[in-house]
């Protein structure tokens, strides 16, 4: 950390910067901070995994990765539970196999739409180790395209 008379010395350093002067040295700080990230991802071993990798995009890209999941998520529970109505698989009929196997007596005290939409958020829930990869490889992309807009 910086002493309070190092940061001021900072503060008057910087402020006698040109815009451009300012906009270089942001930019050498950024390389030099990810390039600080990527050698904490290998001595962890994050950089390896989806999880790290997981992290890294939502540090790098914020909002717009937080957006881009999401959107992917909805998406893929608004085709579940298309698919799920269009294929007329019945929710209660699952939930009485369930009942079978558990003894709770589940299916008499839900109602059927809502043991729909339940099968549907557990289903989309299924679909996150498909969802999560497709989501790492094309948030770059995705985020990069509509933030050049």
């Amino acid at each position: 950390p910086l002493t309070k008379d190092e940061e001021e010395s900072e503060k008057h350093r910087v402020n006698s910067l040109s815009t451009y002067q300012r906009e270089m040295e942001l930019r050498h700080l950024d390389a030099q901070i990810k390039n600080l990230q990527t050698l904490r991802g290998i001595n962890t071993g994050e950089l390896y995994t989806f999880r790290g990798r997981f992290k890294a995009l939502a540090r790098d890209y914020g909002v717009g990765f937080m957006v881009w999941y999401w959107t992917c998520w909805i998406a893929t529970g608004a085709l579940t539970y298309v698919g799920i109505e269009a294929g007329g698989i019945d929710a209660m009929v699952i939930l009485d196999k369930v009942d079978t196997f558990t003894g709770w007596g589940l299916a008499g005290k839900v109602d059927p739409t809502l043991g729909t939409i339940g099968l549907t958020l557990a289903m989309n829930e299924c679909l996150e180790p498909l969802r999560l990869p497709l989501v790492v490889m094309t948030t770059k992309p995705v985020v990069e395209a509509f933030s050049n807009r």
